[in-house]
């Protein structure tokens, strides 16, 4: 069948990379999306589903990466009984749209932790999610109240056109006493808004300057008294809502903007986020093999691990100060070497044999035996004190 063309992979007619190749890595996907939840399921048995869900909150991206997984998988039922009707082929094709969509956004994620990338991902993130959200719900209201005051001033003017068309089929002798100009406007007008929906949606075209079909059509309306009702909204529309919320949602992400972009070390906190929600998917024993790797051991004690950042010192090495922050930390690194040559140096001797190996056991003390004072008898055969009595 015509809607099932996306089934037929081994169709002679279809060129060889829309048939094979593409059911090659259809195949692969599938495969891939089965085993990546497989994964997630096992991340979520490991650290608890509000943990996994809390840490995944926070990247957009990601969570949209993972709803393709079930777009994906729902699209395979629904390309095996597209024989059945015409709209299946419809919504696949809309899965597919979104799936794409979804997945180039994913990329968004990888690009946080690049230095001159990172921040403006965040920007795009707190914009859609503060800024936009605001001004949407602002917007939407005056939106749906604008746009039905249009719907009803088109359907004021349609009925008037309708009436001077009947009028002129039936070469009725009122047409006279209307002007030319009106007759001419009434064979001219189109009602351009012809449902409440048509009517949301050329409002918002028209906040974005595209005006000229709406407003021509507005001129032409053969009812004068609607004519100036409706340029009035026009204009109202305009000021309001056009120029001065346009302004202030520009004027919002400028703020937003601006305080993102004065953090210079934003990348860094995106880098440390996108490390924490890789490590989510390792069990602690690969974390820890991990942090031997990265790390090193602090001082004498081995088991004390730290990481090693190289940081530049924001004072002058010529002033005093600068000088004498410098002996301090030469000290301490002399220090520290010291006690872990120290350290060394002991364990050789002790395994050559060179230094006595203290022992720290106690000494035993000498055993004391105490009395039973006032008692009536003796303990391990020595008498108490007072009077022994003795029966003979």
């Amino acid at each position: 069948m015509s809607q099932c063309h996306l089934r037929n992979y081994f169709d002679t007619n279809i060129p060889f990379a829309n048939a094979y190749i593409r059911l090659v890595f259809e195949v692969f996907v599938v495969i891939g999306i089965i085993i990546q939840i497989f994964l997630d399921f096992r991340d979520i048995k490991r650290i608890g589903r509000k943990k996994w869900w809390t840490v995944l909150s926070a990247f957009p991206a990601k969570i949209t990466f993972k709803v393709t997984y079930f777009l994906v998988i729902a699209m395979v039922p629904i390309r095996v009984a597209c024989e059945i009707s015409p709209i299946l082929l419809v919504i696949d094709n809309v899965l597919v749209t979104v799936t794409m969509i979804f997945t180039t956004v994913h990329y968004l994620y990888y690009c946080r932790v690049i230095r001159f990338v990172g921040p403006f991902v965040l920007m795009v993130y707190t914009i859609i999610a503060t800024d936009i959200f605001r001004f949407m719900l602002i917007y939407g209201i005056f939106l749906m109240g604008f746009s039905q005051a249009f719907s009803l001033i088109f359907l004021s003017c349609e009925r008037e056109a309708n009436t001077i068309k009947a009028l002129i089929v039936n070469q009725s002798s009122i047409i006279t006493s209307y002007d030319t100009s009106i007759v001419k406007n009434a064979e001219a007008f189109e009602n351009v808004i012809q449902s409440p929906i048509e009517a949301f949606v050329r409002t918002f075209i028209l906040t974005i300057g595209e005006f000229t079909v709406l407003y021509r059509n507005l001129a032409l309306c053969p009812a004068n008294t609607m004519v100036w009702i409706g340029k009035v909204i026009f204009i109202t529309f305009e000021l309001f809502v056009s120029i001065m919320q346009f302004n202030m949602l520009i004027a919002m992400m400028t703020r937003t903007y601006e305080t993102i972009f004065q953090t210079q070390l934003e990348y860094k906190r995106q880098r440390a986020q996108v490390i924490l929600m890789l490590e989510l998917s390792l069990s602690p024993k690969e974390r820890h093999q991990y942090l031997l790797k990265y790390s090193r051991p602090t001082g004498t004690n081995k088991k004390t691990r730290s990481l090693v950042v190289s940081k530049k010192s924001s004072f002058n090495r010529e002033t005093k100060q600068g000088q004498r922050v410098l002996e301090e930390k030469m000290k301490k690194i002399i220090e520290e070497k010291k006690a872990v040559l120290k350290r060394k140096m002991k364990d050789m001797e002790i395994k050559e044999g060179i230094r006595p190996v203290t022992g720290y056991s106690r000494t035993p003390r000498p055993h004391t035996q105490y009395m039973n004072r006032g008692g009536g008898g003796a303990q391990n055969g020595q008498p108490t004190n007072g009077n022994i009595n003795s029966n003979f």
